[in-house]
């Protein structure tokens, strides 16, 4: 039982960072939406928590700025997005509503990028309680477009190394976040399908580098592929040349 509750927690919170954008029911405490975005007109939102369990719950949320270097996720305290009430007590099926507001200007040029963590304080263990309690704690996205028009661009890189995998270099160049949803790789002559991704890529915000490798077919020995990538926005298909791996 504990194992599968802590599947469970890993697999709601994976969908609530990579940004689905509906209601969903995280163990006992149903959240909607999962997704914020926020700008000089539109300078507050509302986010849902209903309590639909059988216990009270103690909530309470932590607003980090959202920033990526290396391909890695980098978080830090913020007061541009002020969150009331930082704290809730939720009884059993009440609802709580939870208000964020924009703190400051948007930026010139690119997209900005924040989480709002909202956590379970762990309750004081019963007495002759033995078993695991899972504390949730999710992570909802908010955004907050820049003032410029809002642009999307995506640049990819490919080599096949010594031991004949595709090396992909995948390059969000435009000033908003991107979400690859799905990849498959083909050839570019016959169609042939060489290689597909197997779970949506974590959310990839502007200006930012992944680096992605597949595994091709042996007998393949072709020069160039052909990506079709489906991303939040719509299908995206390219060809793209082989370059020389680095050793």
């Amino acid at each position: 039982m504990a194992s599968s509750l802590i599947a469970l927690r890993k697999l709601l919170a994976g969908l609530l960072l990579s940004g689905v954008s509906a209601s969903v029911l995280a163990a006992s405490l149903s959240i909607s939406p999962v997704v914020v975005k926020l700008d000089e007109k539109t300078r507050t939102a509302a986010i849902t928590l209903k309590n639909e369990g059988s216990e009270s719950r103690v909530i309470q949320t932590e607003l980090l700025r959202w920033t990526q270097k290396d391909g890695e996720n980098v978080h830090a305290p913020s007061r541009d997005i002020l969150v009331n009430p930082p704290i809730a007590t939720l009884q059993p099926g009440q609802t709580q509503i939870i208000r964020v507001g924009l703190n400051r200007k948007a930026d010139k040029v690119q997209e900005l990028a924040y989480r709002l963590y909202i956590s379970e304080v762990p309750p004081p263990p019963k007495e002759g309680f033995t078993g695991l309690r899972i504390a949730l704690r999710l992570g909802l996205a908010v955004f907050v477009p820049p003032r410029a028009k809002l642009t999307g661009k995506l640049d990819w890189k490919a080599a096949r190394n010594q031991k004949g995998d595709l090396q992909l270099t995948l390059r969000n160049g435009g000033n908003r976040h991107l979400r690859l949803v799905s990849l498959e790789v083909r050839d570019p002559d016959d169609g042939r399908q060489l290689a597909e991704l197997q779970q949506p890529l974590p959310t990839l915000l502007a200006e930012q580098t992944r680096q992605l490798s597949l595994s091709l077919p042996t007998d393949w020995q072709g020069k160039d592929v052909r990506l079709v990538a489906s991303t939040e926005d719509g299908l995206v298909e390219t060809r793209v040349k082989l370059e020389q791996a680095a050793k």
